[in-house]
């Protein structure tokens, strides 16, 4: 028989088998609910991964460094002094504006013990950014912008909260007080930065941040604009040669570049093996269904091949049915997540800073696309051996059982 006429004879087959696909929907269905499963948690690993990573790659500028002392991996590990940040402050890479003032902000960086009240009267408490700045932070935050409220004014324990906080937690409102630790602060805006890192923070004056938190006029990091044509490994080398500094500096991208690689890797440390061990099970489900549905249609398959049909177009259809409920199964398991979580806040813990890092379920076109093809590999291991036993089977004997 040739070529064209064995594709002939599959398109037929698998034309008929999509037409009575509606039929065989409840005998199928532990087999797409399985598959549904498996695309869901694919789904959610891939997205959070994607929201982490869009949140930090929005985070932080060009030709900007971040300096901490020596061996710390994160701002809370950090310490620096006021000797420091003027020797820094004062490098001739360091860029000046039109007044032939230095560009740069010197920061705190705490953990902030957030307490709620509970309905039952307990007590929660929940680990929060708290960033010290001045107005000097602002020059490093083109994209910030104010949602509602003002600004914190300067000695006064006012706050504002990013918006992914805000949307997490509806309670924290313009106008109402927090208390962070012992102490209580009042709301004074919401701002925005274009959903980065730093919308996940609370930032305050950092003179009242230094004397809550007891850190006199010390610091937890310092950010420079540095000139284009800054050779960092150089001034590095400048830097630590310096007996009157002990710092590390690392580009501002560079540094929460970082510290997304290695939260990402745990979600999918954790999610993936989970997703394929759920995987065997749909494979093993599709198994199960494919070779009950020879079995239902032994006669059926058997008469196929007396009128001539060709065991490649047989085994086609098997498959093929079996990707159908792959692909059934994934939109199952796809569209429900998509309508109900794309751009969803979540929350996680930040393992560098000890702090909530908020981030959204970013669903892209790319990430659905892995997804189905992963269902679409599982329907196709699942038909295979199928489609192999219907090929094999023999018409004498499957009539006769018949």
């Amino acid at each position: 028989m040739s070529y064209s006429n064995q594709v002939k004879q599959a398109s037929a087959l698998i034309l008929i088998n999509f037409k009575a696909f509606p039929k065989r929907i409840i005998s199928s269905f532990v087999t797409i609910l399985s598959i549904a499963c498996v695309s869901a948690v694919i789904l959610s690993v891939l997205a959070m991964t994607e929201g982490m990573m869009k949140t930090l790659a929005r985070t932080g500028l060009d030709n900007t460094v971040l300096v901490m002392r020596a061996g710390a991996v994160s701002e809370l590990q950090s310490v620096m002094f006021p000797m420091e940040v003027n020797l820094l402050k004062n490098h001739q890479q360091v860029v000046r504006d039109q007044n032939d003032k230095s560009i740069f902000s010197a920061e705190m960086f705490v953990n902030a013990e957030y307490k709620t009240t509970q309905v039952n009267g307990a007590e929660e408490s929940q680990s929060l950014a708290l960033r010290g700045i001045s107005d000097n932070t602002f020059r490093f935050r083109p994209n910030f912008h104010m949602i509602s409220g003002n600004k914190f004014k300067t000695g006064l324990r006012e706050l504002i909260i990013g918006q992914a906080i805000a949307r997490r937690m509806p309670e924290l409102t313009v106008g109402s007080l927090l208390t962070l630790g012992g102490t209580q602060w009042k709301i004074a805006g919401v701002f925005s930065d274009n959903n980065s890192v730093f919308e996940s923070e609370l930032w305050a004056d950092i003179g009242v941040v230094q004397s809550d938190y007891q850190r006199g006029t010390t610091v937890q990091s310092v950010r420079l604009a540095v000139k284009n044509n800054t050779d960092l490994a150089t001034l590095n080398q400048q830097w630590q040669a310096d007996p009157r500094l002990n710092v590390r500096i690392i580009e501002e991208k560079q540094f929460f570049a970082e510290q997304g690689k290695s939260l990402t890797r745990l979600i999918r440390w954790v999610g993936f093996p989970v997703a394929i061990v759920m995987a065997f099970g749909a494979i093993i489900a599709a198994l199960n269904t494919m070779y009950a549905a020879i079995a239902a249609r032994s006669k059926e398959i058997a008469t196929q091949k007396a009128m001539g049909f060709s065991p490649m177009a047989i085994s086609s259809a098997i498959i093929s049915e079996a990707l159908l409920l792959a692909i059934a199964g994934a939109v199952l398991g796809i569209l429900p997540l998509y309508l109900l979580f794309d751009g969803w806040t979540a929350a996680t813990q930040n393992a560098n800073s000890l702090s909530q890092m908020m981030f959204n379920f970013e669903m892209t076109a790319k990430i659905i696309g892995q997804t189905l093809l992963f269902s679409i590999v599982i329907g196709l291991l699942g038909g295979m051996l199928p489609a192999i036993k219907a090929m094999r089977l023999s018409v004498t004997l499957a009539l006769r059982d018949s």
